[in-house]
């Protein structure tokens, strides 16, 4: 179990092998700590342990709503609910059909590394250009974020900020870069390591190398209809 505080709120979040609360995770938290939630509209997409729901929640958001594509992950997102009590926030698996919604944020860290995915370990596959789930996040932004609102999400350097940026553009936002931190790769990216190194050619991958020791940059983005007055 991890604790976190959320303004004057401690959190208990549980956590299972496959899904955990990521070093990603725990800088966004950092930077929500600005935001205003009171009487807010919240969507946590790709909610995974609930983490970022729950500490809108918290926060005094007015309702959170989680979405996720692993039955795994809202299961456990409920027994987080319920461990916080947090009565206003409610996760379903993602489906159209049920989202009716328009939000004020919309909150994620999304899967952003570069490799297809593979059976258990969809939660950080971000296809051959990390982007996969980014792309579903715009997508779903079009239909779901109020007009003035705004989008907060992770991406990391391992993946293409340019290709992530270029559909933001497309689907009518600005992405902006509003935040960033440095962290050693782990041991585990080097199952695909291939594929960064071949997206570094291309300039859709970037690391730092500093004796022997390699890192990735994660990028903390703010994205918001673009004003075409």
């Amino acid at each position: 179990m991890k604790k976190f505080s959320a303004g004057l709120q401690e959190l208990n979040i549980l956590e299972t092998e496959k899904i955990r609360v990521t070093r990603y995770s725990e800088f966004l938290l950092l930077y929500l700590e600005n935001l205003d939630f009171t009487q807010q509209i919240i969507c946590d997409f790709g909610c995974g342990t609930g983490v970022l729901g729950i500490y809108a929640a918290k926060r005094g958001a007015q309702s959170v709503t989680g979405f996720d594509i692993d039955l795994d992950a809202i299961g456990l997102c409920k027994e987080n609910i319920d461990l916080n009590d947090c009565s206003n926030f409610q996760p379903h698996l993602i489906s159209d059909d049920i989202i009716d919604e328009k939000y004020d944020f919309i909150i994620s860290n999304p899967a952003s590394l570069p490799t297809v995915k593979a059976s258990g370990k969809e939660f950080f596959s971000g296809g051959i250009y990390g982007i996969d789930m980014i792309q579903d996040l715009f997508d779903f932004s079009t239909q779901h974020l109020k007009q003035d609102g705004r989008i907060f999400f992770l991406q990391t350097s391992l993946s293409s900020i340019n290709k992530a940026a270029n559909y933001a553009h497309n689907k009518g936002f600005d992405y902006k870069i509003i935040g960033v931190f440095q962290t050693e790769i782990r041991d585990h990216y080097q199952e695909f390591w291939h594929r960064v190194e071949q997206n570094q050619r291309t300039g859709d991958a970037h690391f730092v190398e500093i004796n022997g020791v390699h890192s990735e940059i994660v990028y903390l983005v703010e994205a918001k209809y673009r004003d075409l007055a």
